[in-house]
């Protein structure tokens, strides 16, 4: 049923214990159930009754249609805001800092079936050279990439520590780099042929021994190598043969149905070809820190009404903050930039990086204040110019992610 007021009510549920956050799949799926649930159950009841008018019955499914169509965009933000945290807690569920390799893992076993990826590719004259060097192209199909490559390159070493680590990434990165656009795609859209063509490297290490040292924060360090995730990624992965182990970056990214991000496949490839198609959580226990603010023994409901609570005070504070500021003024805090324009007003993300004293600040192409528009090309210019000026005093330079 609904509340007056548009809002779900959940009648008792919202008072059970299950379930728990840490089962994040299934409460994304269930959010999605109850609401639509609540919507279509009426319907399927009402046109299931014989005696019942069809003239009734078309006004019960027009009325729930409706009623589904306003309570979607009544509380869009909140239902994105639970999916992408739900989603993002699954990936942080199903990630581990380091997985035991199977049973039956042999070097050999796995080169075979790593020969048998896409076509061999003689590797450029940088040491130290991959033993294998693995390209596949796949053709694009949707409008947001014109390709998707794949590159696979091993690489042997009896004692493997941070030096020789850092050699051998570089010379994948490299390596892989001279295969950009090996294989050419045909009958490709405009859309598709402006569009970025996506790419991983998967890096795959066998280390006889690994120095302590390395060993001790090697998934901090394979976290580090680079690309964005959604068009580019570069996933070493370190088997340490004398632990038997393998370490590699196994934090996926959400997919939010726009693009499916390529690190995910780079991660698809290394279950694959090192673990017969199956991860053994069972077997790596060692799990990530959880996310802060955020109990995987908390249920579903008690999240569901605390995120609508935030959203709704988050909603409070900006309009305030905004009413209170003056044209042109700038606010930076928790990682996020306000500034006033006119009555206007924008708010975006920004990350600093202390050590190359830059700021990588998102999007500015629509209003935050007092509704979501969008900004005209001399305003965002403007914007831009004001918010350069404001970091430079800081001493960091400004770089902007999504646009120009």
């Amino acid at each position: 049923m609904l509340y007056s007021d548009g809002n779900l009510c959940l009648v008792e549920v919202s008072c059970l214990a299950f379930p728990k956050l840490k089962k994040a799949l299934l409460c994304r799926i269930l959010v999605y159930v109850v609401v639509i649930g609540v919507f279509i159950a009426p319907i399927i009841i009402v046109s299931n009754i014989k005696f019942i008018p069809d003239i009734v019955k078309i006004i019960v499914f027009l009325g729930f249609t409706v009623g589904l169509i306003i309570y979607l965009v009544k509380n869009l933000i909140l239902l994105w805001s639970m999916d992408l945290a739900l989603a993002a807690l699954h990936c942080q569920n199903t990630t581990r800092k380091r997985f035991v390799l199977p049973q039956s893992f042999t070097v050999q076993k796995v080169e075979k079936k790593i020969l048998r990826f896409g076509k061999k590719y003689e590797p450029t004259a940088i040491s130290p050279l991959p033993e294998t060097l693995q390209y596949k192209s796949n053709a694009p199909i949707t409008i947001y990439s014109k390709g998707i490559e794949k590159v696979i390159a091993t690489y042997h070493t009896d004692f493997l520590d941070k030096n020789l680590y850092n050699l051998i990434v570089n010379s994948a990165i490299v390596n892989s780099k001279s295969l950009i656009g090996k294989k050419k795609h045909r009958f490709l859209d405009k859309s598709q042929r402006s569009s970025p063509l996506n790419r991983v490297t998967v890096i795959v290490i066998f280390a006889k021994q690994v120095d302590e040292k390395l060993r001790s924060n090697l998934f901090d360090v394979v976290c580090k190598n680079g690309g964005d995730g959604f068009n580019t990624a570069n996933l070493p992965c370190v088997v340490d043969l004398e632990k038997r182990i393998c370490t590699f970056d196994s934090m996926r990214i959400p997919y939010m149905g726009f693009q499916y991000p390529v690190k995910n496949r780079g991660i698809r490839m290394i279950r694959k070809y090192l673990f017969n198609n199956k991860f053994p959580f069972a077997d790596s226990p060692d799990t990530l820190d959880p996310i802060k603010d955020l109990d995987p023994e908390q249920s579903l409901w008690a999240f569901w009404r605390t995120m609508k609570k935030e959203i709704i005070l988050n909603d409070k504070e900006l309009k305030k903050r905004f009413e209170k500021m003056k044209h042109k003024d700038i606010v930076f805090e928790d990682d996020y930039i306000y500034v006033k324009w006119n009555e206007l007003g924008i708010w975006v993300s920004a990350e600093l990086n202390e050590e190359l004293k830059t700021v990588e600040i998102d999007a500015i192409d629509s209003w935050s204040f007092p509704k979501s528009n969008k900004i005209a090309k001399d305003t965002v210019k403007e914007l831009k110019n004001l918010i350069n000026t404001y970091f430079a005093r800081l001493g960091y330079a400004a770089k902007y992610i999504s646009n120009d």
